[in-house]
Formats: structure tokens, sequence, C-alpha cells
């Protein structure tokens, strides 16, 4: 996925101007823009996967309002949750909409939770590929919300190519694929030459995410965007630069004092 819109004939991933890989220079371009954006707000695991679920084709205050219902319910529970009847959490999902198919979810969700020992139980040993696999065994868990959850449930250093993501990298110039497992794949070296943390990768989403929302009511800030890289790439050349003649020996014959 280089500048020019095609992947690199090696196969490896593209960088910008000054070396860092993309993924790293659209994190710190967006966290500098930005700031810091909180998420996933959720006390504790559980609530956050149920918040996963339930922010489905919705804003995410719809789902705190369903969230906060279950709460009252009593329902926040693993256990209590994974009796429960599906048509008898209808009433409590009304805000988020699609309350059946999410009723149902949620409850296969708790169940899968009881089933591995609790929230903090043998879910926690399995590696990433095992955990994603388990994921999406669930009832109404599908790609996307398997890896948010791995992410920030489980701080798996995953990247969410959503649409959000997708939009973004096709406005910086960057021609990526959909849809979504299939941009997943392609962008899997760009995730590796990152190395961006679990905590980065939360980050990252948060803020595609936002600027994503705000680009959409202001187009101008894509271009903004664009000359943050530039610059930021502009910046680390000239720092390269500069710690290259640092470096260097001096005249031939002679060497830095020890």
């Amino acid at each position: 996925m280089s500048h020019d819109g095609h992947d690199r004939a090696d196969g490896s991933a593209p960088a910008d101007d000054a070396g860092l890989p993309l993924l790293r220079a659209l994190h710190d371009a967006l966290l500098a823009r930005m700031g810091p954006q909180g998420w996933w707000p959720a006390d504790g695991r559980f609530e956050m996967m149920l918040g996963a679920v339930l922010v489905q084709h919705t804003r995410w205050e719809n789902a705190a309002i369903s969230i906060g219902r279950l709460r009252e319910a009593g329902l926040l529970d693993p256990a209590a949750l994974a009796t429960a009847e599906p048509q008898e959490l209808v009433p409590l999902l009304r805000r988020s909409g699609f309350m059946l198919a999410k009723a149902r979810a949620l409850v296969a969700l708790a169940a899968w939770t009881v089933e591995h020992g609790g929230e903090h139980g043998a879910l926690e040993h399995l590696d990433d590929a095992a955990l994603r696999a388990s994921l999406l065994a669930v009832r109404g868990v599908g790609p996307e919300t398997a890896d948010v959850i791995a992410l920030y449930a489980f701080d798996r250093a995953a990247f969410i190519p959503d649409a959000y993501a997708w939009r973004l990298l096709m406005g910086l110039g960057h021609d990526v694929p959909r849809p979504y497992e299939r941009l997943r794949r392609h962008l899997a070296p760009h995730v590796r030459a990152a190395g961006l943390s679990a905590h980065e990768q939360q980050e990252l989403h948060a803020l595609v995410d936002e600027f994503g929302r705000l680009a959409a009511r202001d187009p101008a800030l894509l271009a903004a965007l664009a000359a943050d890289l530039a610059s930021a790439a502009d910046d680390r050349q000239v720092d390269r630069a500069g710690r290259a003649t640092q470096d260097h020996s001096g005249p031939t014959g002679l060497e830095h004092p020890a």
C-alpha cells in the first residue's frame, strides 16, 4: 500500500518519506492533532464486551443507555445474563436498535464467558488466533466485533480495519480493498511493521473513528491531516540528517575522544 496506491513488489510494508511505518505515522499524527480519546468506556471486561455488541449500527450514547438499563436489571453479571430470555431483554435494549438480534448475541456472549470460567478465566490464556476464532463462534459476534473485543477487553494489539479506517486510508491516497476481512489481511504487514502496543492500537482505533466522524462534517480536515503527515515526515528527515552529521567520525584517521 505505497503512496502510488499499490503494494510494494517485495511485499514489505510501506513507510512515509522518513521511513516511519504507515500506521505508526498515522497514530502519531492523529494523536498530536486530537489528543488521547480514552476509549473504551466500561466498568470491567464483560461490560466492555456487551458494549461492543450494543454499539453495532448505532451511536455510543444509545449503547450506553442500554448498558445502564441492563445494570439496573442486575444483568451485567455473566451468569445472570446467560440464563436470561432474549425476549425479556428487548425493552432494555430499545435505544440500541436491532433489539432481539442484539439480545440473543448478549446472551450468547454471556454463556461463552461463563463456559470459559468467567471474564478472567481461561480466555486470558488463549493466543490471539484462538481467542479470535472462539469469539467468532459466538452468535452475533462478527469479525469487527471480535477484533474490538480482543483489543479492548483482552489487550490484544489488533488494528481495526473498519469503515472509518478504509475511508481514511483511501482519502490519504492508498488504494485499499474491502470488505473487512480482505482489508484486515491486506493490512497485516503494515500492522506488524508499525509495532504498536495494545494501548497504542486502542488509541489509534479511537482516533481513526473520531476523526472520521469529524471529517464527515468538515472534509477539509483530511487535507489538514495529510499536511500533518507530510510535515512530520519532513521533520524526521531533518532530525535523521542531523544525527547522521553528529555521528560522523570526522576526517580520515581521526576518532572521537574516548
